[in-house]
């Protein structure tokens, strides 16, 4: 009998081959995909790293910081020389004048604050009359915070005509009643009585000045109103 065919294993061996190849292909892409995402780790941290680096060059300052700087075009010295060359006197005497005269205050030494100059006391109040047609007035003093007086003024409204003997004292109880240095007060309260009453009822606004060596009295009024002040040349 003839002898039955030898049974081939060339076809396991060839499918053994080509799965080996194919399994291999894949070991090497699980090994490349996790290389790659090492790779991948180390550059974000490296970029992550730069990113947070401080640098060498300062942030601008804002603008909020610069301009809290000092202006150098502003000389505070100027500035401070206006507020604090006083006219002397003491205002004591001059707050408790005016109180006499009916002022109620409002403002009696309150301490006020305008840029750029040194802090000043303000001294203000109206005083009313007892009816709506009564004669009125308003008595305000600016002193630094010593104290030392810079100006002084009074208004009056509802003035009758030609003025009356109560509002020329007044008028100079405002100037003299400080004590100012160098003011002739005699000399003042003459002038004030023999201005005042041809000045008021007048059309438009009349304005008189005397000088009172370093310091300047002005007047003026407007109809039925009238307003005295002292203050530096």
């Amino acid at each position: 009998m003839p002898q039955p065919p030898k049974k081939r294993s060339a076809g396991k061996i060839v499918g053994f081959g080509c799965l080996g190849v194919f399994a291999l292909f894949v070991v090497i892409g699980i090994i490349g995909s996790v290389v790659g995402d090492g790779g991948g780790k180390s550059g974000d941290n490296i970029s992550s790293a730069k990113g947070s680096a401080p640098t060498d060059t300062a942030s601008p300052k804002s603008a909020a910081q610069k301009n809290d700087a000092p202006s150098k075009d502003v000389k505070g010295s100027d500035l401070a020389e206006t507020r604090t060359s006083t006219l002397g006197g003491d205002i004591a005497p001059w707050v408790a004048k005016m109180t006499s005269h009916g002022v109620t205050w409002e403002k009696q030494g309150a301490k006020e604050s305008i840029a750029g100059l040194p802090p000043t006391r303000d001294w203000f109040r109206e005083a009313k009359g007892a009816t709506f047609s009564a004669p009125s007035f308003i008595a305000h003093a600016i002193t630094d915070t010593h104290r030392g007086i810079l100006s002084l003024s009074c208004n009056a409204a509802g003035l009758s005509k030609g003025s009356s003997s109560e509002q020329v004292a007044i008028f100079t109880d405002c100037v003299t009643a400080a004590n100012l240095d160098g003011i002739d007060n005699a000399k003042v309260r003459t002038w004030i009585q023999t201005k005042l009453p041809a000045m008021l009822d007048k059309d438009g606004m009349q304005v008189e000045n005397l000088e009172l060596g370093k310091v300047a009295l002005s007047m003026d009024t407007a109809g039925n109103t009238a307003a005295i002040s002292i203050e530096q040349q």
